[in-house]
């Protein structure tokens, strides 16, 4: 004889709920306790980085070194001494009385026995960097005989390296060669930053300046500034796709001046770009073709300035991971400045073969090593290894053909 147990509706229905709700728990709290954990992670991380950077500050004894000049537009104070900052970096910075980027502070006589060279560019050349591992320190490290000036600037482009010079001139600051590194951005400088105030050479900044910023480097300079570590571990990710080749992901735009690898600023050597924008958009007024069209006649001014006095002129042309990616070693930076070089330049030396060939020595399966190698991850400028290039590019030309003492102009004096 069988027997039947019925469950009443009410009964089921009671049970159907409560493995609803179970399910519906199970699925809720790891949820939330994944947003605490971030909501605490980001706590911390914000006060962590507040007090880093409060721990980091300069000392009150320590002040910028930068002013304001009615020639330059901008320069360096003599005998100045400060902690700067590049991106996460930290470094000592010197100038001289020359008010020029130095291993330390001192004082640079009007004359050297030893033969004495001005090198002039750009940030470049002035070194985002500790000066041990800029390329002027390194050269200034590895050739003890001779006497090196760092002229260099951040946004100094031909218009400045002529009034460098003269400046120095006019000193009487004796000079035996000038090297001027030739920077990919001193078009655009030239086409819309720099203005002439009158025959002088004397220049002026933009009238107006026009920036496109695009949300996610906004979004990013935001963490790096308030989150360190949250920042590190978005970076790790970056590295890893910039190291694989991945150069347009969102990660390479992260720079606030746009991306790295297709910058407005070095693009006009492969493709065309912005003309009708001010800077740094783009190159208005002037354009591409008059900015290098200023940057030839204001070279050509240095060069007849040196000429009549005997002091030979050099050139060596840089490039940025734009000209990595999409140029070649035969770029139209380098044609321009071969053929000016042509009869005027002592030595002329171009970066794009050691920079290329660096490329091409990383692994298949890493394309994109030589960015991390050598350059800022994030930015333009070169880190240790870059520079190693660049000094290792200048030594050998000044190995090869050793610059020498005017000796006529130190009997004169003397």
């Amino acid at each position: 004889m069988s027997s039947t147990i019925q469950v009443s509706p009410k009964a089921e229905g009671s049970g159907s709920k409560y493995q609803r709700r179970q399910r519906l728990m199970n699925l809720v709290l790891p949820i939330v306790g994944l947003a605490l954990g971030a909501a605490v992670f980001l706590t911390l991380d914000w006060f962590r980085t507040a007090a880093i950077q409060r721990s980091s500050a300069p000392s009150g004894g320590l002040t910028a070194c930068e002013v304001r000049d009615p020639v330059r537009h901008h320069a360096f104070k003599p005998n100045c001494a400060i902690i700067d900052r590049w991106g996460s970096d930290s470094y000592e910075f010197f100038t001289n009385s020359l008010g020029f980027r130095d291993e330390k502070i001192r004082e640079v006589p009007l004359t050297d026995p030893r033969p004495r060279i001005l090198i002039l560019g750009d940030s470049m050349t002035e070194g985002k960097l500790a000066w041990r591992d800029s390329y002027v320190g390194r050269v200034t490290a590895q050739l003890p005989q001779y006497d090196f000036l760092n002229g260099g600037s951040w946004g100094y482009s031909p218009s400045n390296y002529l009034n460098v010079t003269r400046m120095v001139l006019a000193k009487g600051v004796d000079i035996d060669e000038v090297i001027v590194l030739i920077d990919i951005t001193d078009v655009e400088d030239e086409a819309a930053f720099y203005r002439d105030v009158d025959t002088s050479g004397a220049v002026i900044g933009p009238a107006r300046e026009r920036w496109n910023i695009s949300w996610y480097p906004k979004w990013r300079f935001r963490i790096a500034r308030h989150l360190a570590l949250t920042n590190y571990m978005f970076e790790v990710f970056d590295r890893f796709l910039v190291r694989h080749g991945y150069y347009y992901s969102l990660a390479a735009s992260a720079n606030p001046f746009g991306n790295p690898f297709d910058m407005e600023y070095s693009a006009w050597t492969y493709r065309k770009v912005n003309e009708t924008d001010p800077f740094p958009a783009g190159y208005a007024p002037l354009g591409v073709e008059g900015g290098i069209a200023k940057e030839k006649a204001k070279m050509t001014l240095l060069w007849q300035e040196l000429e009549k006095r005997n002091i030979p002129l050099s050139i060596v042309v840089d490039l940025h991971p734009a000209q990595m990616v999409h140029d070649t070693a035969d770029s139209r930076q380098v044609r321009i400045w071969r053929e000016w070089c042509d009869g005027k330049c002592k030595r002329f030396i171009s970066l794009f073969p050691a920079f290329l060939a660096a490329k091409d020595r990383c692994p298949r399966n890493e394309p994109g090593c030589w960015y991390l190698n050598l350059f800022v991850f994030g930015d333009v400028h070169y880190n240790a290894g870059g520079n190693a290039l660049v000094a290792n590019a200048v030594i050998e030309s000044l190995a090869e053909e050793p610059p020498t003492k005017r000796q006529s102009e130190i009997s004169g004096r003397d």
